[in-house]
């Protein structure tokens, strides 16, 4: 069982407790400017096979990893959040940037009896491509941004992330559902850590279509 350290930090690893209320708002030092040139960046791309346009929230359950913790998958879900806007670039393939928000809690290892619990938050910005023909999908991406256990200690640095997810397209029309799974690993970096993070994720999106396309 890891000790209980004084002021509730974990000497050398940056992780530091927390509550989750607390938690959701970190990530103050993500440069927030990086995520509208993303999602204009996508939106403004020269013209496409359809011209389709899609804008998307995605909300789930997540559990995830620290490697600062020195354990293994954390059972400790917590809610992370997308944005997201796609546009069709050809029938089965399309382009997509956005803004994610991934947390998971951090109960093992160093995390172990912290009181209050440690949640792990990454704030990111994210492009990527989607394969996919109004059915099952599948999407890869690159992601920038931040990636803080607790709230003291060091902020974090900027790093890279890299994301994964498939699922399905469910409805027709405007308004659609999709369901899916994604896999996450986001680079922890601060001054005096060099961590990284990997975090799976069950979530739903809501997504509404537009500029053409069924």
């Amino acid at each position: 069982m890891a000790a209980r350290y004084r002021h509730g930090v974990v000497p050398g690893h940056g992780l530091t407790p927390t509550g989750e209320d607390e938690a959701m708002f970190q990530g103050g030092t993500m440069n927030r400017r990086l995520i509208l040139p993303l999602i204009l960046g996508v939106a403004l791309a020269p013209g496409s096979a359809s011209g389709q346009m899609q804008a998307e929230v995605r909300g789930g359950l997540t559990i995830g990893s620290h490697s600062g913790s020195y354990a293994a998958l954390d059972i400790a879900p917590s809610i992370s959040m997308d944005v997201v806007v796609r546009r069709q670039i050809h029938p089965r393939f399309a382009v997509f940037g956005g803004y994610f928000r991934t947390a998971f809690g951090c109960e093992e290892g160093i995390c172990k009896d912290q009181d209050p619990s440690i949640t792990v938050v990454g704030n990111h910005g994210v492009l990527g491509v989607e394969w996919g023909s109004g059915g099952p999908w599948l999407r890869t991406g690159l992601m920038l941004g931040t990636t803080r256990a607790g709230t003291r200690g060091d902020s974090p640095t900027m790093g890279i992330g890299m994301h994964a997810a498939g699922g399905l397209t469910v409805g027709s029309g405007g308004f659609r559902f999709l369901p899916g799974l994604s896999y996450r690993w986001m680079k922890a970096t601060s001054a005096s850590d060099d961590d990284h993070a990997v975090a799976l994720s069950l979530d739903l999106g809501f997504a509404y279509q537009f500029m053409g396309g069924s």
